[in-house]
């Protein structure tokens, strides 16, 4: 061990203070706290000398003295006292000494290593498997399990104001070890060893102490819509220490925020939003600061970050670093972290570093010496090779340098490593001050210190000692208070959903209030109004439903701030709860005001209050209902089926389509626990209780000259023999037994429920966690195809040498470039004064300017500048991806302009990674081949290739593997996303290679692979443009030539590069630029030179009157003679203006195949859909089972047909997420013209049919027999095709909805204007002949439920008798001594129904209707319209079909 490490634990608190100055190589230690210091051409915003100064007078400011009543009272502890007799630790009142210390861990996982991809027979196959293991209970009871050791005894310890970085391999363990130390321990089967906090275990810190130790991932999580400003106010406001150590909060919070706004450079963006990938906010690497900021405001002692730096530039990254270094230095905090590509100037802000590789140690100590202590062990350090990236590939025996002598005795596996580690005096050491340190925590106290100290920052501790106990610095009530702001500016920031949602409400309430304006003041409108609560009640709960996916998409930060214990998430509902009100009530005045004065319902003050407070109380409930659905489940697609159901069975038993003396008893409770039907009783007890309508003259029976009301009766459920007038409170008793004297115990019902919910929330919230766990899982095809065994290897190698003979001319090419030979057989790409202007607010913005360049084959040429400096916008030009703003310049393709099929015979491999997740790397690979290489390659030349192209990319191990999701659990690795990306592209046999960043996001070690493998692509010939962000030095060397380009789109440099940089390094010396650095990386100088504001030199003017322009401009000019003069040797592409490789019928082939086969992958997706239609079925089945032949069995029959119909909306909401994915996979491979939209579009439409008919077909067999409609062969057939018809047009009309739809969110807004259309004015909800007749003549025959309603309504009832039970039956007296045959015979003899007993002579029992087709006559529908109906229906899908098509074609998703 050195020196630095074996100082006295008191010294090495100074030492680590002093870290900044001695650690980081640089002319002056002052560097680092020089606000200028650039990295990579980009300006540094992390000043640490600032901070420490800022809050050194924080704490002197705002910590509270002691007062004489403290000294008196016993254990006072003085926060100011305690950090002065602790030499060099002033800081803020919340720094604390923790430490980490960690001895022989050993942690273990699930063994999933033979997972295989699940199909729709999975669940089946599963089934069958299990039945004889006794369904687990045999595992579950010997507690026998797959476990698998993941980390090997580790050891090792991190002292407060120490941090330390964990190195190692994708699939090492590093973030294994991460997730331990941050006490993420929930993932793992068994965790032995010791991990302390200060002395506190695990345990006690979960429970008790949990914001002290924070993890945290890769990913910025925030509320996008808040600004800088008020997240981190907020942060700091949740976690201000008690009264009992500030003397004035408010002043120390305004501080503490101007200090953290200040230290990280926030400033400039304070005011701006956060933002993410949807709402453009900060750049990346301000939100990664603002991330690092909140962490830093919540105060925990020891901080672990897996991973955070990927995808930031080098520079955001080395501020990241700065920054944990002040909370280290500053704060004291214990530091562990993972970096990507850690620069030289990175990995010297550390203190410590570990090395691991396969979960085993292979190093542990001061970062200075790691390299000492693999020299020592026979592994050395090449000259510009970064200390990260050498420890990094410290066990890949292709890229370590052994020392001399050392061939046969340095370590070679992980294990061998291992084994000298654990032998090594550096190993004893560590496990010696481990011990100390240990002992030493025990001795001090440290403990009782922490609990002491913590409890007192701890606000209400002295009032309440329970409070002790509890994670969280602030008390309930304050994080409630807190968070109600918080919420409030988040509702506030989302104006255009307000907007939308008003818009939406008053649209909605014109719509139906139009469409039930001035109900009439007789009989006519008991029904109907019914039909305007229950419509109204409806909507609002349709309305609710947009909760779900804003609980499950806050979730993340939610879970982020619980585990930094800013806040309990309990008081986080009710807040939400609190702030939802005002709207809420605001929506429904304004809702409730236009429906109901349209409608003309009760015109009183009293009953219209009354109306809009059960109206609210019904919103308030559901919301808080759906917010609970969206809170217990796991993704959007289980809370929308969940919510499905719960609306479905809420529908069904609000007592108004089913009436509560038809509900079937095992069904009823439902109704008594249903919210909407105590709601749907409130709402009718106020419209009806007052209520006393005069029949409709209609509904008199009999009727006829000289007939009055003595002896006639209205055909009204309520009215009595005899009477003209019929009381709604009858009404309401006989038709649905709702009784108007419980309005308000149903009211209080409604109140209740919404409490309940309310309670439920918070629970959930504060208890139930989804996620996923941070790692993925390698699954693979079941029965994988034969392509090879280790047997073949020869034969491989052979294979191999023959693809790489016609390329070998290439493998020496000359310092000079490529001959004329080697060009004139290879690829060439020119380009000369390429301008590039884009649409901008009030006028045009020019991005590129006067760009002239070449690649030459055999190359790699890299382009390279900083943040906005045109690189992608240049790569996307020259490889014509372009789809918005206007493209100048000549640019050609071997002396030539690019042919129509350029996109197709060029790669582009993007900076993004999108892959079908369901399909394998092979099967990808293949797609890509099949597609892409000409019809004249043969299936099997094909395929051969693409085996190639796989062990060239060392794909073999993982290439029946599912490519999966990254946000899923299952699927490859990050930099094997990146390999395929770049395979795709190979096995087209490009011409050229355009990649753009492939290094993004990668460790060195993969970086490095990645630029090796390109190197190897261009020795075989291949002509390649890449951007690169910034480079290490070992992977710059590696390209021929440079473009550099500065913001603004200009050329500063295009040239090569020479040996070691030199032609590059003279050029900007010899025109001003400081000499570079022997040690310097080339990359960083000129990106510092360039990017430099301290000369004045104006780079692209000297590159514009430069001799090596006029240079470019010349070879420019020979390269496109050379292409020209040797064309006939060239190898011409017959197929150049074909725009793709295949004709149109293979295309629909392939695509649709691939297709099919994600479909059947997807497990999820389907089975959701079949389950949720067999629970749709049984509950709608179930609840009309057996209907009879009476009148109100008829409507219940005319119901459970209309509610066949409303089930198809949840079709809709089903297939939108997944025509939105496929589209985006479409998007990318229609980049490359693979195929085109006639092909997709074909696919993903008929790929969902059979899916579809199975799943309809299961919803028929569970419903059809169950509620016992018409058994005639030709009427169940009709029902079965218009069913299926019906569920083909839903999917059809979710595809067109979707096809002109940014996303899904937008798509589930639009939605409920097609669905409540159709629903509203298909002539169920209110009859065509009470239809207003504007509505009647356009709206009633657009509405395709229309079509299918009137179809299979007629189809069932058609030719059916109707016999009325006593129910049913109306009573009218005739007259004194004449029959019901004497006195209503002539009249019954031309009515819809019957007279039950013509002989009778005391009372006569009228029956509306005699059969069937008298019931729906009055609907005006007719049973010839049957197959009229059904064609106008496949109509209607056709449409659908056709707007899908249309808008697929017309619509770019990613506009560039």
């Amino acid at each position: 061990m050195s020196a630095k490490s074996e100082k006295k634990p008191d010294e090495n608190d100074a030492a680590s203070n002093r870290s900044l100055s001695s650690d980081i190589p640089s002319s002056s230690a002052s560097d680092i706290f020089n606000s200028e210091q650039m990295s990579f051409g980009e300006p540094l915003h992390v000043n640490i000398s600032r901070a420490t100064t800022r809050f050194q007078s924080i704490q002197q400011m705002h910590s509270r003295p002691q007062t004489q009543a403290d000294e008196e009272q016993g254990g006072f502890f003085d926060v100011k006292e305690w950090l002065r007799g602790r030499r060099d630790e002033m800081g803020p009142p919340f720094a604390k000494r923790f430490g980490l210390v960690f001895n022989d861990l050993s942690v273990y996982g699930t063994d999933v290593s033979n997972k295989h991809i699940a199909t729709l027979i999975t669940p089946i196959w599963k089934m069958i498997k299990s039945s004889y293991r006794g369904f687990g209970l045999i595992q579950l009871l010997g507690g026998v399990g797959n476990k698998r050791q993941l980390l090997y005894s580790i050891s090792g310890e991190v002292k407060e104001g120490e941090m330390l970085l964990v190195l190692g391999r994708p699939g090492s363990g590093c973030s294994t070890l991460l997730r331990v130390l941050g006490n993420q321990r929930k993932t793992y089967t068994k965790i032995d060893g010791t991990v302390l906090y200060g002395g506190l275990t695990p345990k006690e810190v979960q429970r008790h102490y949990r914001g002290e130790v924070a993890y945290n991932q890769e990913d910025d999580v925030h509320f996008p819509s808040l600004t800088v400003r008020k997240t981190l106010n907020f942060a700091i406001q949740c976690k201000t220490p008690s009264r009992q150590v500030l003397q004035d909060p408010a002043a120390y919070q305004r501080e503490v925020l101007d200090t953290l706004l200040d230290m990280y450079g926030l400033k400039a963006c304070a005011d701006t939003i956060v933002g993410n990938a949807f709402l453009r906010g900060v750049s990346g690497g301000e939100r990664k600061r603002v991330s690092i900021a909140e962490q830093i405001a919540s105060g925990a002692s020891v901080e672990v970050w897996d991973g955070t730096t990927r995808g930031l530039d080098s520079s955001s990254a080395l501020d990241y670093v700065r920054s944990l270094r002040i909370g280290a230095d500053i704060l004291k905090k214990s530091v562990v972290a993972t970096i990507y590509q850690a620069s030289e100037n990175i990995y010297n802000v550390f203190d410590k570093v570990m090395v691991i590789d396969e979960g085993r140690q292979l190093y542990f100590g001061p970062a200075d010496s790691a390299v000492e202590y693999f020299y020592n062990i026979g592994i050395e350090k090449p000259k510009r090779q970064t200390t990260s990236d050498f420890l990094t590939g410290i066990t890949q025996l292709n890229e370590r340098r052994v020392r001399a002598g050392w061939e046969d005795r340095a370590p070679k596996s992980a294990a061998e490593f291992e084994q000298a580690w654990l032998a090594s005096d550096e190993y004893h050491a560590v496990k010696e001050e481990t011990k100390a340190y240990c002992t030493q925590l025990i001795e001090d106290g440290r403990s009782s210190e922490l609990r002491e100290l913590v409890n007192r920052t701890k606000m209400g501790t002295q009032r309440l000692r329970l409070r002790r106990k509890s994670p969280y610095t602030t008390t309930f009530y304050f994080q409630f208070y807190l968070l109600l702001i918080r919420e409030w500016e988040i509702f506030v920031g989302n104006l255009t959903q307000i907007v939308f949602k008003v818009l939406y409400n008053i649209a909605f309430a014109i719509i139906v209030g139009t469409l039930f304006i001035r109900l009439p003041h007789n009989t006519d409108s008991f029904f109907t109004r019914g039909g305007v609560l229950f419509f109204s009640l409806l909507f609002n709960s349709l309305t609710a439903q947009s909760e779900i996916p804003k609980a499950v998409t806050g979730r993340q930060v939610v879970y982020k701030h619980k585990a930094l214990a800013m806040y309990h998430p309990a008081a986080l509902s009710l807040a939400q709860t609190f702030v939802d009100v005002p709207f809420m009530v605001f929506q429904i005045v304004v809702f409730g005001a236009i429906l109901y004065w349209a409608t003309a319902l009760q015109r009183t003050a009293g009953h219209f209050l009354a109306f809009l407070l059960f109206l609210f109380s019904g919103y308030l409930c559901l919301t808080a209902l759906f917010r609970l659905v969206g809170n217990i489940s796991p993704n959007v697609d289980v809370g929308h089926t969940i919510s499905g159901i719960c609306l479905l069975f809420m529908i069904l038993y609000v007592g108004y389509l089913i009436p509560p003396p038809l509900m079937h008893h095992y069904f009823k409770w439902i109704y008594w626990t249903n919210p909407l039907a105590y709601g749907f009783k409130a709402l009718a007890s106020n419209e009806y209780k007052n209520m006393r309508y005069p029949c409709a003259s209609r509904s008199l029976v009999p009727s006829g000259p000289g007939i009055g009301i003595a002896n006639q009766v209205c055909t009204i459920a309520g009215a009595n023999p005899g009477q003209l007038y019929v009381r709604g409170r009858d009404y309401l008793e006989r038709n649905y037994s709702i009784h108007v004297g419980d309005e308000w115990k149903d009211f209080v019902a409604v109140i209740a429920y919404w409490a309940l919910f309310v309670f439920l929330i918070a629970v959930v919230m504060e208890f139930v966690e989804f996620g996923n766990t941070g790692y993925t899982i390698n699954v693979y095809k079941r029965y994988p195809p034969k392509i090879g065994t280790a047997a073949d290897e020869e034969q491989e190698q052979e294979e191999e040498e023959e693809q790489e003979g016609g390329t070998r001319m290439y493998a020496d090419i000359p310092p000079t470039g490529p001959t004329d030979e080697q060009i004139a057989s290879g690829t060439t790409y020119t380009w000369r004064n390429v301008n590039y202007t884009v649409p901008v607010k009030g006028g045009e913005r020019q991005l590129l300017h006067d760009i002239t360049g070449y690649i030459k084959p055999g190359t790699m040429t890299a382009l390279m500048g900083s943040s906005g400096a045109g690189k992608t916008t240049l790569l996307d030009s020259l490889s014509q991806r372009k789809t918005i703003g206007k493209l100048e310049g000549e640019m050609l393709m071997n002396g030539k302009p690019q042919p129509t099929s350029f996109r197709r015979i060029t790669g582009y491999c993007e900076q993004l990674d999108v892959h079908n997740p369901k399909a394998t790397v092979r099967e990808a690979l293949q797609f890509s081949a099949a597609l892409r290489r000409s019809a004249k390659t043969s299936s099997r030349e094909r395929n051969e290739y693409v085996e190639y192209v796989i062990r060239l990319l060392g794909l073999r191990d993982i290439s029946n593997c599912l490519i999966g999701d990254p946000e899923s659990k299952e699927g490859i690795s990050l930099e094997e996303r990146k390999r395929l990306t770049i395979g795709l592209e190979l096995v087209a046999k490009p011409k050229i290679l355009f990649l753009d960043e492939p290094t993004s996001g990668l460790d060195a070690q993969a970086s490095y692979s990645i630029v090796q493998f390109m190197r190897r692509l261009a020795q075989e010939g291949q002509t390649i443009l890449c951007t690169i962000h910034q480079p290490s030095a070992l992977l710059f060397e590696q390209f021929d030539r440079l473009l550099l380009l500065v913001r603004g789109g200009r050329t500063v440099y295009f040239g090569d590069l020479g040996e070691d940089a030199q032609t590059l390094i003279h050029y900007f010396e010899r025109n001003g630029a400081e000499s570079c650095p022997p040690t310097a990386n080339p990359a960083e100088y000129i990106l510092d030179v360039v990017g430099s504001k301290a000369d004045s030199i104006d780079w692209p003017q000297v590159w514009a009157d430069s001799n090596e322009q006029q240079q470019t401009l010349a070879e420019v000019d020979r390269i496109n003679e050379i292409k020209v003069a040797n064309a006939a040797e060239a190898d011409a592409d017959e197929e150049s203006t074909h725009k793709y490789a295949r004709r149109l019928p293979f295309q629909l082939q392939v695509v649709t195949m691939r297709m099919f086969r994600s479909h059947w992958r997807d497990l999820q997706y389907n089975l959701t859909r079949l389950a949720l239609q067999i629970i749709c079925a049984l509950a709608v089945g179930f609840s009309f089972i057996h209907v009879g032949d009476g009148v109100a069995d008829t409507q219940n029959k005319i119901f459970a047909i209309f509610e066949t119909a409303v089930l198809s909306v949840l079709i809709i909401n089903q297939v939108q997420p997944q025509f939105l994915r496929q589209r985006l996979y479409y998007s990318r491979e229609s980049s490359t013209n693979q195929y085109g939209w006639e092909a997709f579009t074909f696919a993903i439409i008929l790929t969902e049919w059979p899916f579809a008919i199975f799943s309809n077909t299961v919803f028929f067999v569970c419903f059809y027999w169950i509620v016992g409609l018409n058994s005639l062969a030709n009427r169940t057939g009709y029902f079965y095709i218009a069913y299926i018809l019906l569920g083909i047009f839903s999917l059809t009309l979710g595809q067109a909805v979707a096809a002109f739809s940014p996303n899904d969110v937008v798509a589930s807004m639009l939605n409920p204007i097609f669905t409540a259309m159709m629903t509203l004015f298909c002539g169920v909800t209110i009859p065509y002949p009470q239809m207003p007749l504007f509505w009647r003549r356009w709206m009633y025959y657009l509405s395709p439920y229309t079509y299918y309603v009137e179809g299979v309504i007629t189809n069932d009832l058609h030719g059916t008798p109707i016999h009325c039970k006593s129910r049913d039956l109306f009573v009218f007296r005739p007259p004194g001594g004449q029959s019901c045959g004497q006195f209503a015979g002539s009249w019954a003899a031309q009515a819809s129904g019957y007279i039950r007993d013509m002989a009778a002579t005391g009372s006569c029992q009228y029956c509306p209707y005699k059969s069937g087709d008298e019931y729906y006559k009055t609907l005006n529908w007719t049973f010839v319209h049957r197959w009229r109906n059904f064609v106008i229906l496949i109509g209607f899908t056709a449409f659908n079909i056709g707007f899908t098509i249309f808008m697929t074609k017309i619509y770019k998703v990613n506009k560039r």
